[in-house]
């Protein structure tokens, strides 16, 4: 259980513990200045250990922390991030400990003295608080912390901090040493000897920050740029998945407005290249602005934006993911995709069961969640008896009709790994047309293909098939919307989970035909065995063209 504790109520902060938290874990402290996101509070997952939590500045993500791909925090890590705030969760007996331990007048006291002191700390990537001012520490808790037994690094970001805060450096020149992650104010005030007015460190730091504001996404919208029209971003500018069914029917089926889909795949009256000059500023004009993944860093859209998200994830996403590499190795990561997700209006979503865990992943405080069904899934639904359309496609991937059809979609991995992959032995192949749908983002596996499927949407594929193989994909929920049998082949499960991270939770209601050796996996094929799978995340009541249509229609200027 977690408490959140208004410091500024507490006079008596320790009795005040001792007396109403028996049955707490964690406590949250608060003051005038700082917002608790208590939604998010619960999406954390906790141990015995106090935890370091993400933060926002006046609702936007300011910060370039790092550190939040890392498991535990060191105090160089946080020092380091180009704002600083007492952004902890503490776990009770740590608090109790640093509050009849160590001089403290403030959250930001008590804070310092935890880095400082407290042997693990470890790190949840949830944006937990907002702050409406720049914290700082008591003349009291700096002047405090000369006594202490410090390292020399954290020496200089003492001196460093207590500067910034108006107060005089606490360390002589001799005591301090130059972090190893310095930045370039850092290296000012060494070569200085902190000598400097105060001022003028406050003023390069006041640089920094406002150097970093404009590097990270940060805009406001303004309704007085806007047009009659929508616009399709798709996935990534690929014509494919929700954004093309729903693209087709507006155009088709609702054609009330003016539709452009911004894509180099088709070429006609609706469609724009990404790479004409005038794309940009016709998306930032749009009255609507339909997308199916990140909102790219160059554009900022003024109208209405609609999420259609591409699946319910088994993978961690974003917030709920540690994501080490995009953290420590993409400028800004958090920052530039944070504060694109709360532009959104609008996040769909298949089925209302699957929604705390957008909740968890995405900043969702601004956006509305519509749970009406994906696009792509009503077109299952909507054709999964039209044998027209079903012995079409056959024809077309020139499949077997006496056979049935595997339809095998792996995971992209981005270490190019082959281990993974499936070889359908002779006795497979016989029974069965495999088509072998490689992921988007895989370059590297199209010679695998059994069958040419360039061409043919993955829903198609899904249409015509008997049976889906994949891994860790959204695709398996398409799949059972219309009752095709679903295997797992996962023989990466513990390293993948490691790495990228899963949805346990999810993945144990969909895991009953998981299996991690492939000659297991081919023996229960060709048995026949195959357990019913849980239907919790699955929607066959989609309405998602209705839907999103009216939405469009509250949304037109």
């Amino acid at each position: 259980m977690i408490k959140i504790i208004d410091i500024h109520e507490q006079p008596n902060l320790e009795n005040f513990i001792n007396t109403h938290c028996r049955e707490v874990s964690h406590i949250i402290l608060k003051d005038k200045y700082t917002q608790v996101r208590e939604d998010i509070v619960k999406s954390t997952e906790l141990d015995d250990n106090s935890y370091i939590v993400d933060y926002t500045n006046n609702g936007y993500y300011t910060n370039d922390s790092r550190y939040m791909g890392k498991a535990f925090i060191t105090i160089s890590d946080w020092f380091n991030n180009v704002t600083i705030q007492p952004n902890i969760i503490f776990e009770k007996e740590d608090l109790k400990w640093l509050i009849t331990n160590f001089e403290w007048e403030n959250i930001f006291d008590i804070t310092l003295n935890a880095l400082i002191h407290l042997d693990e700390i470890k790190i949840d990537s949830h944006v937990v608080f907002d702050f409406y001012d720049q914290n700082q520490p008591s003349i009291h808790g700096i002047k405090a912390l000369k006594e202490q037994n410090l390292d020399s690094e954290s020496k200089f970001y003492i001196n460093k901090l207590a500067l910034l805060s108006s107060m005089n450096s606490v360390f002589e020149m001799k005591e301090v040493s130059l972090p190893y992650n310095a930045r370039t104010i850092d290296k000012i005030m060494l070569k200085t000897k902190f000598k400097l007015p105060k001022s003028t460190y406050q003023n390069l730091n006041k640089k920094a920050v406002q150097k970093q504001l404009e590097s990270i996404n940060i805009y406001e919208k303004d309704k007085t740029k806007l047009k009659p029209y929508i616009v399709f971003l798709g996935f990534d500018f690929g014509y494919r998945g929700n954004s093309k069914y729903l693209f087709e029917y507006l155009t088709e089926q609702y054609s009330k407005y003016t539709v452009y889909f911004v894509t180099d795949d088709k070429k006609g009256d609706h469609f724009i290249s990404p790479s004409h000059i005038e794309t940009n500023e016709m998306i930032e004009r749009a009255s609507v602005v339909i997308l199916e993944s990140y909102l790219p860093d160059n554009i900022k859209p003024n109208g209405t934006i609609i999420q259609l998200w591409h699946g319910t994830p088994l993978k961690r996403l974003f917030l709920d993911s540690k994501e080490p590499k995009q953290n420590i190795d993409i400028f800004n990561y958090r920052a530039r995709k944070y504060n694109k997700l709360i532009k959104q209006d609008y996040f769909i979503t298949d089925v209302e069961s699957i929604n705390y865990v957008f909740e968890s992943a995405f900043p969702m405080q601004d956006t509305k969640i519509v749970s009406c069904g994906y696009p792509r899934n009503q077109y299952l639904l909507e054709y999964k008896r039209d044998m027209n359309e079903i012995e079409s496609i056959k024809q077309l991937l020139n499949l077997n009709k006496e056979k049935k059809t595997i339809l095998y979609t792996p995971t992209w991995r981005d270490n190019n790994d082959e281990e993974f992959l499936l070889e359908f032995p002779e006795e497979i192949k016989s029974k069965y047309n495999i088509i072998y749908k490689y992921h988007e983002e895989d370059h590297s596996n199209k010679h695998k293909n059994y069958i040419d499927t360039a061409q043919f949407e993955t829903q198609q594929l899904i249409l015509v098939s008997d049976i889906i193989i994949s891994d860790y994909s959204s695709i398996i929920f398409d799949a059972l919307t219309i009752d095709k049998k679903v295997y797992l082949y996962t023989p990466d499960y513990k390293v993948y989970d490691y790495n990228r991270g899963l949805y346990k939770h999810i993945y144990e209601l969909v895991n009953e035909n998981q299996y991690f050796e492939k000659e297991a996996l081919f023996k229960a094929i060709l048995s026949g065995e195959y357990y019913d799978i849980n239907e919790k995340f699955i929607n066959k009541n989609n309405e998602s063209y209705e839907t999103i249509t009216s939405l469009i229609d509250e949304s037109m200027i």
